[in-house]
């Protein structure tokens, strides 16, 4: 689910690529039930900030905000960070 996400259609087209990758990658390791990402954006001078804040449900809520100036590198990161977590909570509840 994305919300504050007001793009123009190449933009759009690009984001929801990269969603969908990480939703596969997602699928590949991880029982999960909910995907959400929102994001902000504010003028910096000429320059946009984005923030991202995201949350995974799986059997545990991760969350993370990141805040880049390139949205696509703040939606990485963020999908990275909440893949991290995810798995090193899978690994822990293992041992």
């Amino acid at each position: 689910m994305l919300s504050g996400f007001k793009l123009e259609e190449a933009e759009r087209a690009i984001v929801d690529n990269l969603i969908k990758n990480y939703q596969n990658k997602l699928n590949e390791k991880f029982r999960w039930k909910e995907l959400k990402l929102r994001m902000k954006k504010s003028a910096r001078g000429k320059m946009f900030l984005h923030e991202v804040q995201g949350s995974l449900l799986t059997d545990k809520i991760f969350s993370t905000k990141v805040t880049e100036f390139n949205l696509f590198a703040a939606l990485a990161e963020a999908m990275d960070k909440l893949m991290h977590e995810a798995e090193h909570h899978q690994r822990t509840a293992r041992q």
